[in-house]
């Protein structure tokens, strides 16, 4: 009987990939499981890529409205039609920086603001993608989107080049940010390296690269999985007694005799600390299922000891 794969994968993704050829490439070394992964990063980025596998792609997008972290180098003195190193490059004035006008500009870029998202992304207009039609030639009106950068560090690596260390909102675009910051030194920027280094509380330090999955044997690949609720550990936590677990994990709103949690968003577990979904809990005790697994998933779950 195949392997059924519940979990989160923290991928290492290498420069040169796509977000979805790297997906299809963790289907195929974890049985072709159904998969999913949080936060696109372009062929060009490198780092964090969380893959949601099975029962787990239903937290998908706990992941994705989560803050991210980037460290990226920035050449300047050129313009870049896509704002990094795969676009076409035109040489441009290079102007003298000092630390005092990279200190401005940390300034001037942390905080909120708004930014134009480039053409040469997936965001949909009329459900056309902007860099189908940017590749057509194509420049439309975009909205702004406000974004947020929580820190940001820029270090002069030489005459032409910046290091940047960015930790910022869901749908900042960092080659727009790296062009908005060439342009306030007074000359121009582009991307010649990207790699997500963090996502929410989770380091790049936990990241699996696919030649380590490669290396497991299929049995023993569930392993490097994190837990279900991997995503969701800032959520507080309700376990149910075995009388209330039926009907909860069936869509039953339940009452709760007694709980320390405040009214909002739960984590729910069973009496043994199986995990069984998310719930909202009202400031009367009533406990209402938003997200729930398969009783399938139970099931196993309650006769499998798994590891991670």
């Amino acid at each position: 009987m195949p392997h059924s794969y519940n979990g989160i994968l923290l991928l290492d993704k290498p420069c040169g990939m796509s977000s979805n050829r790297a997906l299809q490439q963790v289907r195929r070394l974890f049985g072709n499981a159904k998969a999913g992964y949080a936060g696109t990063l372009d062929p060009l980025a490198s780092g964090l890529l969380p893959i949601c596998i099975g029962e787990a792609t239903k937290f998908i997008s706990f992941f994705s409205d989560s803050s991210k972290s980037y460290e990226s180098t920035v050449r300047l003195g050129y313009r870049s039609t896509t704002g990094d190193a795969e676009g076409d490059l035109s040489q441009t004035n290079l102007t003298p920086i000092d630390d005092a006008g990279l200190d401005t500009a940390v300034t001037l870029f942390t905080g909120d603001s708004d930014q134009l998202p480039p053409m040469h992304s997936a965001i949909k207009v009329d459900g056309k993608p902007l860099y189908k039609l940017a590749r057509q030639g194509k420049t439309i009106p975009r909205a702004k989107r406000r974004i947020t950068i929580h820190s940001l560090s820029i270090v002069k690596k030489a005459d032409d080049v910046l290091k940047l260390s960015v930790s910022c909102s869901k749908g900042t675009y960092i080659r727009v940010l790296a062009e908005d910051i060439a342009l306030s030194l007074g000359t121009d920027g582009y991307l010649t390296s990207l790699r997500r280094t963090g996502l929410g509380d989770i380091s790049i330090s936990e990241g699996i690269t696919i030649e380590q999955i490669e290396k497991e044997e299929l049995d023993f690949r569930v392993k490097l999985l994190k837990n279900m609720d991997f995503s969701l550990s800032h959520l507080p936590r309700v376990s149910l007694m075995p009388n209330l677990e039926r009907g909860f994990t069936n869509g039953v709103e339940t009452e709760i005799p007694y709980s320390e949690c405040a009214a909002g968003a739960v984590s729910v577990y069973t009496h043994d600390e199986i995990f069984v979904g998310l719930g909202d809990l009202t400031d009367t005790g009533l406990l209402k299922a938003k997200r729930l697994m398969s009783q399938e998933y139970i099931e196993s779950a309650r006769n499998t000891t798994i590891v991670n």
